[in-house]
């Protein structure tokens, strides 16, 4: 269920520490738990809809119901056999995608700490896997545009797919 998500962010810790040839453990630390919370973030995008958008749905009722029991294990597979169910996600949408594209290019070229860099850059390659994800398996990705009134076609989706991935390319030439 998170096996590839776990591989990215093992593929960021990897390239990360190769970028920056970190020699402090602690920041060595830092980077790994940074690329592993950018693993799961996403998946607040339940949470958030279960708490905040619509707390009455049935979908809603299941995942409180998990997490007041602190049956996590529970919730993730939940999760997982219904992740199809919500179709106008916050987290999950090309909006989100490029915001986080220009909140990881600003946070990599700042001050900011290997931990938040990590994390930012973690979240984003998990944000374009999904994306892939949700095209190859269900060969739509409308669940993803939901915001915009016309759909991309092929062309603007692969337009939109090399956007995503120089943004990616430059996040980790600035590091």
């Amino acid at each position: 269920m998170y096996k590839f998500p776990l591989l990215l962010s093992v593929l960021v810790t990897i390239t990360f520490l190769a970028l920056t040839v970190e020699k402090d453990p602690l920041q060595i630390a830092f980077v790994i738990l940074g690329s592993l919370g950018g693993c799961f973030f996403l998946d607040l995008d339940y949470l958030i809809h279960s708490y905040f958008l619509e707390p009455k749905a049935e979908f809603s009722l299941s995942v409180q119901g998990f997490v007041k029991h602190k049956d996590l294990k529970g919730l993730a597979n939940y999760i997982y056999y219904h992740k199809n169910d919500l179709k106008e996600r916050t987290l999950n949408s090309v909006i989100f995608q490029l915001v986080l594209g220009g909140a990881s290019i600003l946070v990599v070229s700042s001050t900011a700490s290997n931990f938040a860099k990590a994390f930012v850059i973690a979240i984003y390659i998990n944000s374009m896997y999904r994306l892939a994800e949700q095209h190859l398996e269900y060969k739509s990705t409308n669940d993803w545009f939901w915001a915009f009134k016309k759909r991309p076609d092929r062309v603007g989706l692969a337009v939109y797919g090399l956007l995503l991935v120089s943004i990616l390319i430059l996040t980790f030439f600035l590091l």
